[in-house]
């Protein structure tokens, strides 16, 4: 194995092994406090369990191609199984998206201020969390649904990869080329709906919290500490999570774009893509954890 690819698997390894710790802690902590502490639980909590599956399976499907690639496995998977794979993979990347738009948009109309036109939605955004995370699901499986058409022939086709022929997901899924127009058209519409939403909804809640800090300190005077209060620690880490989310998606998708417009004769750029896809499910829980003061107080149930 060369140096390069140790090191990639070596960051492969780090990268699923970290990530699911986190997301796992998580897991344990929202199922916890459904159960037995529901005095601790928060509205956004559902949208943040429905997160974390989320990224855990980003973890589990989004890391396979890059671990066959780093690993040179011999025995890849077969064309179907790379197909749902790839289907599964780019339906959790929808769910990441949205979900992590309406945790923007939920948590940028709970600190609207009472005169502002979303007083309204308040108290009715909750009770649409469940049926908004079917309408998600749905969407996302039906727009991904033209990955599990019968790919292209290419069983003599093979990727130069460092000197080796090898087969693998990757090459599988990127020598098929996907030339349904609706299909492009459907899944550029997802991302820069929702991705437009969040940042929108981000800016929002940027100024908002401007705003009550001025207020603040018009209130307290400077010999005074003013502790922020759970409702602004929230927002900032939200804020904080969308900021990952768009510069990850960003990055990920230059590389896509670059790698469409481009030939290539080995598979040497897929690989910090595929890192790159999973960095967000892997900073994620990492970035809750270390903001929710309710993992230090759940430690003596463990």
């Amino acid at each position: 194995m060369l140096s390069g690819d140790l090191i990639l698997t070596i960051l492969f390894i780090a990268q699923i092994g970290v990530g699911l710790l986190g997301n796992s802690i998580l897991l344990m902590l929202y199922v916890t406090i459904f159960i037995s502490h529901h005095q601790q639980k928060k509205i956004t909590d559902l949208i943040l369990t429905h997160l974390t599956v989320a990224n855990t399976v980003t973890l589990l499907t989004q890391t396979t191609p890059g671990m066959v690639i780093a690993f040179r496995w011999e025995n890849s998977p077969d064309d179907f199984g790379c197909q749902v794979n790839s289907y599964i993979r780019r339906v959790v990347r929808g769910l990441c998206i949205c979900t992590t738009c309406l945790l923007s948009s939920f948590q940028a109309v709970t600190i609207s201020p009472s005169n502002s036109g979303w007083v309204h939605l308040k108290h009715q955004v909750p009770r649409l969390i469940l049926p908004a995370f079917i309408i998600f699901w749905i969407f996302n499986l039906l727009v991904e649904m033209n990955v599990l058409k019968p790919i292209v022939d290419n069983k003599n086709v093979t990727i130069s990869i460092s000197g080796d022929s090898r087969k693998n997901c990757t090459s599988i899924f990127y020598l098929n080329k996907i030339n349904n127009s609706s299909y492009v058209t459907a899944k550029t519409f997802r991302d820069v709906f929702f991705v437009l939403l969040m940042s929108w909804a981000s800016g929002y809640m940027v100024l908002v919290l401007h705003h009550h800090r001025r207020q603040v300190q018009h209130i307290h005077t400077s010999s005074q500490t003013h502790k922020a209060s759970p409702v602004t620690r929230t927002t900032q880490t939200i804020l904080l999570l969308v900021t990952c989310f768009v510069s990850f998606y960003c990055i990920s998708s230059s590389i896509s774009l670059f790698l469409n417009f481009i030939k290539m004769d080995d598979m040497t750029l897929y690989d910090p893509l595929s890192f790159l896809g999973a960095c967000y499910a892997f900073l994620c829980p990492w970035v809750l954890i270390s903001s929710d003061p309710r993992i230090s107080r759940l430690k003596s149930i463990f």
